[in-house]
């Protein structure tokens, strides 16, 4: 793997490249890091599975080398691991916007041979170059988890509606995939190979470095949020229309029926409030399937309730009246500001808030970095608040909600935060007119709880990172990289902070801190000058995240259930309806494992399942399948089978 320009890499991804066939990569980007200097330039990268690839980093820390006399010497002189290993990569040539070797390389190259006091160079492909790497590899020592870049962490935040578009398609695709093979096996309709792929690629088109780490020129962004509205819209009709479809088949569905069909394509069990012509019940969707909810019949149904007594109500709370939201579960107290100043978790009777601390504390710091980076000081300064303007509260059903108004500067933010009858996880839906240069939003949890180590999770599992500054290396990690949460547990009681579109995390001490938008002046002027929209969530749990299966939170606020409106549907009379009226298509026995993909595969027509382990768990699944197979191997990435499994 060839990634000479890359900020940070992902402690899976050892194993994703072994498993892909890959067994060498090489980086020199990590020689950039502010603080500290990695220990080796030949080494076995180890991921979160025990997965060790073969990793090399030219020691003339560059991909741009002139290949003058000085940049041999600094090579053989800065090689770490000269002392068990005789070679080195020299990358010359114009490398950052491209150009390759010109004519002066050559020939300095040609003039520098046999020339006493240098290193002998020779002109080899890479793969050459690692097979004599790996010859001399038995001495090699081994790096575990993340390579960490000690910069441009700016990038996790910078240019927010791009990640958001990039989040929202990754989880569409995979919502689509799953749709067609269900389609496929169940009415034998034809699976979008070729639509999926143009998609699919367009997307990873633009998780190309710069576009998606937001450090490109205003036209990029233009264009490709053009593009990224565009692609999702394609991809969620067709998300509809191969679900209505499959409601069709379904053997409870008649052309009067009065109801809606509800799809899961996550591998549990969802239990969800949900309205249905008038009135809201509650509804057990089985995993990976489906159920058809209509509206109750009789006048004894205590599970559902009407909408007359459930409509949406709003009302403007007086400055005077106490703003809580309370349910069987936990009962949350905010302050004057907005903020939060107590939540309490009912079943326990704990208190999650530090004392006198203030949550969902929503500030403003002055930032006068670029696209890549911003000043680490920042956290020095207090930061400003935003200034409540007024708050309004409104019950839907089981659900409660208190929407606050903030105004700061030329900029408005509108916050509905919500909690549903059997939850703990508060919801902060969030509307942003961002109109403010040179500044970034940040929230920031104080929780009552005391731990040394914070877990996040990555592509594909999750890591733990220190909560202190001990060491530069702890220090250094000021700003982390977290997808769907990051947690904060003691042994038997933790907090999670969920999102569905943001990557930059904080967590220092027992304050976890998410970085909510940065409108840096460079390269784009008007970056994140826009409306925004995201949602993020606090999820306080007994037990630690292993227990809580906190991860599962993080994909139900990612991955919407699909509804099918039966009476918006057009339900043919004289169809085959086979399905039955509650499905579920795929069942795991263990409740750590995730399915991350089910979809065709690239050269046949064979069906494929992706899972993972979410946690660093040893444990063994079954998998049930709810449809006839002939037979199932195990297949590596590049799905090439490996072994049989029935």
């Amino acid at each position: 793997m060839w990634m000479p320009d890359v900020f940070g890499y992902t402690a899976s991804l050892p194993q994703i490249l072994k498993k892909s066939g890959v067994d060498y990569m090489m980086t020199q980007k990590l020689s950039w890091s502010e603080y500290n200097r990695y220990p080796h330039h030949s080494f076995f990268w180890e991921g979160i599975d025990g997965s060790k690839v073969l990793t090399h980093m030219p020691p003339e820390d560059t991909y741009n080398s002139p290949a003058a006399p000085r940049s041999i010497a600094k090579a053989e002189r800065e090689y770490l691991d000269k002392n068990v290993s005789q070679h080195a990569l020299m990358l010359f040539g114009i490398g950052d916007g491209g150009g390759g070797p010109g004519e002066e390389h050559l020939e300095r190259l040609s003039r520098e041979k046999n020339l006493l006091g240098l290193a002998q160079v020779e002109q080899v492909p890479s793969f050459i170059f690692f097979e004599r790497l790996e010859q001399e590899a038995e001495h090699f020592k081994s790096w575990r988890g993340e390579l960490y870049l000690e910069k441009h962490q700016g990038t996790l935040t910078s240019q927010a509606r791009n990640k958001r578009y990039n989040r929202k398609l990754e989880k569409a695709l995979r919502e689509l995939e799953f749709a067609s093979v269900l389609a496929h096996v169940a009415l034998g309709r034809n699976y979008p190979q070729e639509t999926l792929e143009t998609i699919w690629k367009e997307v990873l088109l633009y998780q190309f470095h710069d576009i998606l780490p937001g450090s490109s020129i205003k036209r990029v962004y233009d264009e490709s949020l053009e593009r990224y509205e565009a692609l999702l819209e394609q991809t969620e009709t067709l998300i509809k229309r191969t679900y209505e479809a499959l409601s069709q088949q379904i053997a409870a569905v008649q052309p009067s029926t009065a109801g809606i069909a509800l799809f899961n394509s996550l591998p549990w069990e969802r239990i969800e409030w949900i309205e249905v012509n008038g009135y809201w019940q509650q509804v057990r969707i089985p995993a990976m399937g489906h159920t058809i909810a209509t509206a109750p019949t009789g006048t004894d149904n205590d599970a559902a309730i009407a909408t007359s007594q459930g409509k949406a109500m709003v009302r403007l709370l007086p400055q005077t009246e106490e703003m809580t939201l309370e349910n069987d579960m936990v009962r949350v107290r905010f302050a004057s500001n907005g903020t939060i100043a107590s939540i309490v978790d009912k079943e326990v009777q704990r208190e999650i808030i530090s004392p006198g601390g203030q949550a969902n504390h929503l500030r403003v710091y002055h930032d006068d970095g670029d696209a890549w980076d911003f000043n680490h000081d920042y956290a020095a300064a207090s930061g400003q608040e935003l200034a409540l303007m007024h708050v309004e509260q409104q019950t839907e059903g089981k659900i409660d909600q208190l929407i606050f108004h903030y105004r700061y500067g030329e900029s408005e933010l509108v916050q509905t935060v919500s909690l549903k009858q059997g939850r703990r996880r508060i919801d902060f839906a969030t509307k942003v007119d961002w109109r403010e240069r040179g500044k970034m939003l940040r929230t920031s949890f104080p929780l009552d709880i005391r731990t040394e180590q914070v877990v996040g999770e990555i592509q594909f599992g999750s890591i733990s990172r220190p909560t202190h500054r001990n060491t530069m290396w702890d220090f250094a990690k000021d700003e982390i990289c977290a997808h769907q949460w990051i947690d904060l547990s003691e042994p038997d009681y933790g907090v999670a902070l969920l999102n569905d579109c943001k990557y930059g995390h904080r967590a220092y001490d027992n304050v976890l801190d998410l970085n909510l938008l940065r409108s840096s002046g460079y390269p784009d002027p008007e970056a994140d000058l826009a409306e925004h929209r995201f949602t993020y969530s606090l999820f306080p749990h007994p037990g630690n995240h292993v227990e809580a299966e906190v991860y599962k939170q993080g994909h139900e606020l990612n991955v919407p259930l699909r509804i099918v409106n039966l009476m918006e549907t057009t339900v043919q009379a004289e169809i085959d309806r086979s399905l039955p009226a509650s499905h579920s298509w795929f069942t795991l026995d263990d409740s750590l494992i995730m399915v991350e993909s089910v979809k065709r595969a690239e050269d046949n027509g064979d069906i494929i399942l992706r899972l993972y382990e979410t946690s660093g768990t040893r444990l063994t699944a079954r998998l049930r399948i709810g449809f006839a197979v002939v037979e199932v191997w195990s297949v590596d990435l590049m799905e090439q089978p490996l072994s049989p499994l029935a």
